[in-house]
This record gives C-alpha cells, sequence and structure tokens, in this order.
C-alpha cells in the first residue's frame, strides 16, 4: 500500500528539498508518491510541485529523456539540484533518494539499509539555499 501523510503544512513561497527512503527497486514508491497523484501530494501539499530526482544516466537515453521529464524527473546532478532550489517564486520541491544507488543495491526483503556516510552533496547545497 502506498501512502503519503502529511506532518507539517508548507508554504507554497518556498522551495524544499525532500529526503526518502528506502531507495528499493526503482524508487517505485517515490515515483508513485511525488510523479503521479496516487496519494493525493497536490491535496496534501497545496501550491507545490514535486520533481524526483534520478540518476543522469536516464537522460542520455534517447525518447527516455522526454518520458522522464513528462513525468517529472530531473537529473541529480549537483547544478539540477541547485536550480530546483534557487527557483524564483518557490513552489518546488526537489525530491531526492537519501541513499541513492548504493541503497539501492542493498534492498532486500525485510531489510532496511540507509546509506548516508558519503552523500553529503546534497545537505550542502540545501543548507546554501536555506
Amino acid at each position: 500500500v502506498l501512502q503519503l501523510i502529511r506532518t507539517v503544512p508548507l508554504e507554497p513561497g518556498r522551495n524544499y528539498l525532500f529526503g526518502f527512503h528506502p531507495h528499493g527497486v526503482l524508487a517505485a514508491g517515490a515515483f508513485g508518491n511525488f510523479c503521479t497523484e496516487a496519494t493525493g501530494f497536490g491535496r496534501l501539499f497545496p501550491g507545490l510541485r514535486p520533481r524526483l530526482l534520478t540518476l543522469p544516466c536516464w537522460f542520455r537515453l534517447p525518447l527516455f529523456r522526454d518520458y522522464a521529464l513528462a513525468g517529472g524527473l530531473v537529473s541529480s546532478e549537483p547544478e539540477s539540484l541547485e536550480h530546483l532550489l534557487a527557483w524564483p517564486g518557490g513552489g518546488l520541491v526537489a525530491v531526492i533518494a537519501l541513499g541513492g544507488p548504493p541503497e539501492a543495491l542493498e534492498a532486500r526483503p525485510g531489510a532496511l539499509r540507509l546509506q548516508l556516510l558519503r552523500r553529503r552533496g546534497f545537505v550542502r547545497i540545501a543548507l546554501k539555499h536555506g
């Protein structure tokens, strides 16, 4: 069952960084929550538009790039995250897999392993943008 729970209302005049865990296989839970209205993101967070960050390699494949962009996906390169968080007027939510690809490789039924030790770049960028 896919479920999104809002714990605090957010101001649409700002930009935000959401982290999700666990990554799982193909980040299917994140895609369902943030690239579709399956769990009512727009109703829970009015005025905010989510953008799910994914590996840059997906944007080098012909046709898949257009499919990814249409689905609300954005490259996870630091420049892309900077662009989203600096968006004038606010209203954007950059969504990143906290553990990234190494965490996806650790996906096992019944086990959750968060990988954060070598993944501090997104925190630095978030602090830079408030």
